[in-house]
């Protein structure tokens, strides 16, 4: 179970929205003026978040609050609010800060102890997620901060909570995670608002879990990313994919009346989702109908990877087609990766000007930022994870191997 709990300060724990220009700007006079409009958040569960590092300490838990505010400000919230700490670490005690993770190792060093996944840091925006990557912690996210929920899928926790009682649940928080990693890695599973990743609101999508490309470090150890990736070319992972959609299915607030599969492009043999939407079928409430040819491709694109956004949204226009009438009944489309949402917003608008209700999205991953990429001292491009198609090692090789760089190096 986590031994130390480390908290950000500033729309984590306390509402500031109120001083975030003056705060953004540096007029500290004019934030010492008007510290009594710093409000606690309402309840979340059984408990607001202010008072979780109070709780947790009643636990025997360590706390620490680490934060980007100056060391004055962050003493008279803490003193304002009684909010209880081991340690402070804020503006003035690091030459670096978030996202760099020295605030973050600090606040570790100050009391003795070694950098673990099995402690926590939790915040409200990526620089907090970036920084506990960096400094090897698990990151947990909380929903009540003002920052996008696109922006916050883009570069996910380990952890995104919407309740602050749900880290009181100690002996759960190990299986807290998105129910598509957890699945495919055989890890433990507890449901929650946050098992599944949500990643816009208009329209509504969701994912299973985060897709780390390989320039990405954390892809090496990514099965649901391995996963994702072999359902283009085979279904060995499909029925554990299926049952990760069929469960997320179960477990939304919001049931589908049919459930449809971005289709295939005509050059495509094999449809990647009609097994393991199949798989999932036994998962979710039987009232809900699979149609695999409900959308059908009318137009194949060239380079549409290598487009921008805006080409890409150009060039998807009425590539899709539908001959159902979905009579205004309520559809889930089902995709592998959720980048930039322009595929699937055009086969929304299909499956809207075929007379379907409400369309949601749900992607078996979310397409993440990278954090940290590795440099080819050789040519300058990015490196990327590969593996020994006869020893099955993995190692970094150069995005430009073989024909423009042959560097390699060890993992």
């Amino acid at each position: 179970m986590p031994g130390v709990f480390l908290f950000d300060l500033d729309m984590t724990l306390v509402d500031s929205s109120a001083l975030a220009q003056m705060r953004r700007f540096q007029m500290w006079d004019n934030v010492r003026q008007n510290m009594h409009l710093i409000r606690p958040f309402p309840a979340q569960g059984r408990a607001a978040p202010h008072e979780l590092p109070g709780l947790l300490k009643a636990d025997g838990q360590t706390v620490g609050i680490v934060t980007s505010s100056p060391d004055w400000y962050a003493t008279a919230v803490l003193q304002q609010f009684r909010i209880p700490y081991d340690v402070l670490v804020s503006y003035g005690d690091t030459e670096n800060h978030k996202p760099d993770p020295e605030p973050i190792q600090e606040a570790l060093r100050r009391l003795g102890v070694a950098a673990s996944g099995e402690s926590l840091y939790i915040g409200d925006d990526v620089g907090d997620i970036e920084a506990a990557y960096h400094a090897g912690l698990t990151s947990v996210a909380v929903r009540w901060g003002p920052t996008s929920i696109f922006e916050l899928s883009s570069s996910a926790p380990d952890v995104f909570m919407a309740k602050a009682s749900t880290l009181l649940k100690r002996e759960r928080l190990g299986g807290r995670g998105y129910i598509g990693e957890a699945l495919t890695s055989k890890w433990p599973f507890h449901s929650h608002w946050g098992s599944i990743l949500h990643c816009d609101d208009d329209p509504t999508v969701y994912a299973l879990g985060r897709y780390f490309t390989a320039s990405d470090p954390r892809h090496a150890t990514s099965a649901l990313s391995a996963a994702v990736l072999s359902l283009k070319n085979d279904d060995t992972h499909a029925k554990v994919l299926g049952e990760a959609v069929g469960k997320a299915i179960a477990n939304l607030d919001w049931a589908p009346d049919y459930v449809v599969p971005v289709p295939m492009k005509p050059s495509q043999q094999r449809n990647r989702f009609e097994q393991l939407l199949n798989e999932a079928v036994d998962h979710f409430d039987e009232d809900i109908e699979l149609e695999l040819k409900g959308l059908r491709v009318v137009k194949e694109i060239e380079g549409y990877k290598q487009m921008n956004p805006l080409e890409r949204a150009e060039a998807i226009k009425g590539a899709f087609q539908s001959n159902f009438k979905w009579n205004g009944n309520k559809v889930l489309l089902i995709d592998d990766v959720y980048t930039t949402g322009e595929t699937t917003g055009e086969c929304v608008r299909t499956l809207a000007a075929s007379g379907a209700g409400e369309v949601r999205i749900m992607t078996l991953a979310k397409d993440q930022r990278v954090f940290s990429r590795k440099i080819c001292p050789a040519c300058g491009r990015s490196m990327k994870i590969r593996t020994n198609s006869t020893s099955n090692v993995k190692f970094w090789g150069c995005s430009g191997y073989p024909s423009q760089c042959q560097n390699t190096e060890d993992f």
